[in-house]
């Protein structure tokens, strides 16, 4: 490293030019703020403020806390593939136990909630089936907790699992029917109330599931999450109004026949949906259109 007693020195070979580039570029959106919205100090402060004290609440990292503002930015699947958040969720927990395909997720005896069987295929860009991809699968309980991450009781990979698909890509698994939820942490921040309410936004999450899928031949591992199709928290959503487009949006399907119920081994009304998987890998073209063919 080079030293010199010159205050004013500064070695060129450590200039980062992309860091440099950013930082103006985010000055100057500030400035325009500033100027056409009204945009003062005060502002910054309070919103920085209530971050930090989100951040201490959860304990997530900071840019995960700030998501709110920015998970709209960042959303993938422009190129017509299934939309990907790209972020890795507070809520993950590694090693999670391997079920059957089909199979069923970890869960108590007693689980509270609708039953649920989920199936899909994993594809390629030219909706061929990806063999072998690790699908991972987690979501929240009733009460809104994810298992493993707090000391209550309930166990660590609860409503957790992964599977691997089938030779026609297909994987298949029965659950609990996910349900709309606020982190209580959260909703314990002074002051985080009224300021999603003066967003027009909800403190509640809409129902979802977790998935990440990871196969050698994808460009990257897919993260993100599925939702369900005519949930009215998606509008409202607490992460952003456009985190659940609809691609990510499945249809569920409600069975009260008791001979249909019989058969599919319940005692009670299920529900059922369908979601395929839509991932470039090596092979595929680089924008797809919905209906799979190259744009």
């Amino acid at each position: 490293m080079t030293t010199t007693t010159d205050p004013s020195y500064v070695d060129p070979a450590l200039i980062n030019a992309r860091a440099v580039r950013l930082v103006n570029a985010f000055k100057d959106a500030l400035a325009r703020m500033r100027d056409e919205e009204g945009l003062t100090f005060d502002d910054l402060h309070a919103a920085t403020d209530l971050l930090q004290k989100a951040q201490a609440a959860t304990g997530a990292p900071l840019a995960l806390v700030a998501m709110p503002l920015f998970s709209e930015v960042f959303q993938g699947g422009r190129d017509g593939y299934t939309p990907s958040e790209e972020v890795n969720s507070p809520t993950y927990i590694a090693d999670s136990p391997r079920i059957d395909n089909p199979g069923i997720l970890p869960m108590r005896p007693d689980e509270p909630g609708t039953p649920l069987v989920v199936s899909g295929r994993v594809l390629d860009g030219n909706r061929r089936p990806i063999e072998g991809a690790k699908v991972d699968i987690y979501h929240a309980a009733n009460n809104g907790d994810y298992s493993g991450l707090y000391d209550d009781g309930v166990p660590r990979y609860n409503l957790r699992g992964h599977l691997f698909t089938d030779a026609d890509g297909r994987y298949a698994f029965t659950t609990i029917t996910p349900v709309a939820y606020a982190d209580s942490h959260i909703m314990q921040v002074d002051g985080v109330t009224d300021a999603v309410a003066a967003l027009g936004r909800s403190l509640y999450r809409p129902a979802h599931i977790h998935y990440e899928v990871h196969h050698p031949d994808l460009i990257t591992p897919w993260r993100g999450e599925v939702y369900f199709k005519g949930d009215p928290v998606i509008p409202v959503d607490f992460v952003g109004g456009t985190l659940a487009p609809p691609a990510l949006q499945a249809d569920t399907v409600l069975h009260e026949d008791p001979k249909d119920m019989a058969t599919s081994g319940f005692q009670g009304p299920y529900r059922s949906m369908e979601f395929d998987f839509v991932l470039k890998t090596r092979t595929s073209p680089d924008t797809i259109t919905p209906n799979g063919t190259t744009a």
